[in-house]
């Protein structure tokens, strides 16, 4: 009777449409008839007996007329009317509904054993409910079956799966047309079934009530649409994926929620061999690494490219990472040829269900910042207030991921169709997000540079309009501002060089100085400033150029490349000569003093320092007076003129502890602790060095800190204190080469 309806249905269809001229509009269909356009092709295909009143409504939308109306509708009846089994009160079989699971199924070892260990408790009233949640792509169906299956023997009344379509074009399933299908599934006569959402929910707790079954909801929308088909009783497991974190089941019904990441490289490695096999994985392990992180570890893009391999065994892994790497459509490379497994199009499905702020935040963050704090996302948004709302909506949606309280961030592929849907958009909204966002980069990192040296006032560029940030209290938390954002302003320099904000980058270059000369990231330091002079340069400025070149020469003396500093040193002094700049030659030439000292030319290095301390009276600047007696201090120590040194140094001494400047105050203590080291004075030493290990800890300054600890090492051993001396050198040599820096050959010491 079913096949009969259907096929009149098709008919009555067809009609229609021969009528019309036209084909007939399902979606436009199910609105007329008020249901879900899920359950319209649930109704025409036979799956579904839908209820007498929404019977009629579907008759009289297609034009039947009085003959054809009551014929079909006798027909509905009959099936309602027959009994679903064969014989009255024959028990039906279990459902067994659990679709198939991929073979290829690998990582995910953390998240099992958590699963594991929540049906280790001891059995209670409520229904275990699982809620896992995670990015689109990221395995949530693949994980939820493969343990399903896992468990399935356990359930012995079987096991019910339903797809809830939460995120397709088409819209949601109804909760009822769910149901429905479970009610069937379950036994239950037509005739038996409510025709309303509360009823079929009741109906179902009812069936299940004695019942120890695992039922599976996918792709689930909201906490609303799964909460009619959770069961009642406590002898049920009920596993929900979801790309939104259900934070409605998750507090009113208890449910436990596990979020999935993406794989880190080991799993993403196992996933290939589960693809590939372990011998040609192991034969470019290279380019396998490359495939991940160009696939972003996300399971959905690493299966694509994983089954392409399978298909080409003759092609090589390199040839595919550099087929992809060099794609200028990442996205479109991926998805090619499989419309309904493109990460552009299943990414589209969360995002256009987002509200317009969220989404246009997203537009605005993903493109170009490896992760970010909520005063930034203010800034994009030109909000009055950080945008709570917006942020709880992304990483609700799970297109944004809170990892650390306060900094969000996506992975690259999510970035990249961040960086898409910013090309396709107005580029005027853009630019200016860019230009606010760093604004407020520039004015926090000055905050900070001030609050980690605030003697050092005139070495700051000048700041732009400002935005609202973190308070910053002291050096510590200004420290930890520059730390946690350091990867963001080197990704939001390069954005703003491109985008043509070059009085930002060199600003911000300047800015992050000194976080990176006492953090000792040499390395960084130099990649900073390298942008920095190029936005310089295009800036036209001879100052400010000579001033990057200066800041960019003493990174690169540090790093040990002195032959790539001494030419832009000495363009530099040449340039603050010629334009009169009396503070850019005098920093100038102590940037020459620390480079000669590293290279061992001490009465070169003299002979700047000596020149630097001249100059210093043209500054004006008791600090520079300071800076430039220190300098002729430690050169006429390494000149072994301990006499002439040791008068100079305390008085520099002196005069820092007078201004208030702690990172000279050390670092005229280091140096009055060699002298007094050279004159067999130990005991003298040992204090002036343990003092300066003090305030170096106290400015977290791990270069310098290093470099004391390996002189109080010496001084230590000298003095007959050996173990004092071991551990002293065991801990300067662990962060001499935690920074990357030569421990064999220290000669660059005092490379500022």
């Amino acid at each position: 009777m079913r096949r009969d309806l259907v096929k009149q249905l098709a008919l009555l269809l067809i009609d229609w449409e021969h009528r019309q001229g036209r084909a007939v509009d399902r979606a436009d269909l199910a609105r007329r008839i008020n249901v879900s356009r899920s359950s319209l092709y649930a109704y025409l295909n036979g799956t579904t007996l839908p209820s007498t009143a929404v019977f009629d409504q579907l008759l009289t939308a297609l034009g039947a007329d009085a003959e054809r109306q009551r014929r079909l509708s006798t027909l509905r009846d009959d099936i309602e009317a027959a009994p679903q089994r064969g014989a009255r009160g024959a028990v039906p079989p279990a459902p067994r509904q659990l679709p198939c699971v991929t073979e290829r199924f690998a990582g995910r070892g953390a998240e099992l054993d958590r699963l594991a260990h929540l049906l280790d408790k001891p059995g209670g009233v409520a229904t275990v409910i699982v809620a896992i949640d995670g990015a689109p792509g990221v395995g949530k169906t693949t994980l939820a079956l493969w343990w399903a299956h896992q468990l399935k023997e356990r359930y012995p009344d079987g096991q019910l799966h339903v797809d809830l379509h939460g995120f397709e074009q088409d819209g949601p399933l109804d909760p009822g047309e769910a149901l429905h299908r479970f009610l069937h599934a379950l036994g239950a006569a037509p005739e038996a079934i409510p025709d309303d959402l509360d009823g079929k929910s009741a109906l179902y707790r009812t069936l299940l009530a004695d019942r120890k079954m695992l039922v599976v909801l996918d792709d689930a929308r909201s906490s609303d649409q799964v909460r009619p088909l959770l069961p009642g009783a406590g002898h049920c497991l009920v596993i929900v994926t979801s790309r939104d974190r259900l934070d409605g089941l998750v507090v009113r019904e208890g449910a436990h929620r596990v979020t999935l990441p993406v794989l880190p490289r080991r799993e993403a490695r196992d996933l290939l061999r589960s693809w590939l096999g372990a011998e040609r994985v192991a034969a470019e392990e290279s380019a396998a690494d490359e495939l991940i992180g160009l696939c972003a570890g996300l399971p959905l893009a690493l299966s694509m490219v994983a089954a392409r391999a399978a298909d080409r065994p003759d092609w090589r892994l390199s040839a595919l990472a550099s087929r992809l790497r060099e794609a200028p459509d990442r996205l479109g490379a991926l998805g090619e040829g499989s419309a309904d497994l493109d990460p552009r199009s299943v990414f589209r499905a969360s995002y256009t269900l987002l509200p317009e702020r969220a989404a246009r935040l997203f537009r605005l963050i993903g493109g170009a910042y490896p992760d970010i704090d909520a005063y930034a996302c203010r800034a994009l948004l030109d909000a009055d207030a950080p945008p709570t709302a917006e942020l709880d909506a992304l990483t609700r949606a799970n297109l944004l991921t809170e990892q650390v309280i306060g900094r969000f961030s996506a992975h690259d592929l999510l970035r990249e169709f961040a960086r898409d849907l910013a090309r396709r958009g107005a580029p005027e909204e853009g630019r200016s997000a860019i230009g606010r966002v760093l604004d407020y980069y520039l004015g926090t990192a000055i905050r900070a540079a001030r609050a980690i040296e605030p003697c050092r006032e005139a070495d700051l560029p000048p700041a732009g309009p400002g935005r609202p940030g973190p308070l910053l209290r002291d050096r510590p938390e200004a420290m930890a501002w520059f730390a946690a954002e350091m990867p963001v302003l080197q990704a939001a320099m390069k954005h703003a060089a491109a985008a043509g904000f070059d009085q930002h980058v060199w600003r911000l270059a300047w800015a992050a100085t000194v976080f990176l000369r006492r953090s000792g990231r040499r390395t960084e330091r130099v990649a900073l400033h390298r942008i920095g002079l190029d936005a310089a340069r295009r800036a036209g400025d001879r100052a400010v150029q000579a001033t990057s070149m200066r800041l960019l020469g003493d990174g690169l003396n540090r790093l040990g490349r002195q032959g790539d500093a001494l030419p832009l040193l000495r363009m530099a002094l040449a340039e603050c000569e010629s334009i009169g700049d009396a503070r850019g030659v005098f920093q100038t030439h102590l940037s020459l003093t620390r480079l000669y000292d590293s290279l061992g030319s001490n009465a070169e290095a003299l002979a700047h320092a000596e020149r630097a301390l001249s100059a210093s009276t043209a500054v004006g600047d008791p600090l520079a007076r300071a800076d430039g007696m220190i300098h002729v201090t430690k050169q006429r120590e390494r000149l072994r003129s301990y006499d002439e040194a040791l008068p100079l140094g305390r008085r520099a001494l002196g005069l820092y502890r007078r201004i208030g400047y702690t990172e000279g105050e050390a670092e005229a203590l280091r140096s009055l602790g060699r002298i007094e080291q050279r004159l067999g004075r130990l005991e003298q030493a040992i204090v002036r060095f343990e003092q300066s290990l003090e305030l170096d800890r106290l400015l977290g300054d791990r270069f310098w800190t290093a470099h004391v600890l390996r002189d109080l090492a010496a001084a230590q051993r000298k003095a007959g204190n050996p173990g004092r001396a071991r551990t002293c050198r065991a801990e300067s040599l662990a962060m001499f080469e935690a920074m990357n820096y030569p421990v064999t050959d220290l000669k660059g010491a005092e490379a500022h």
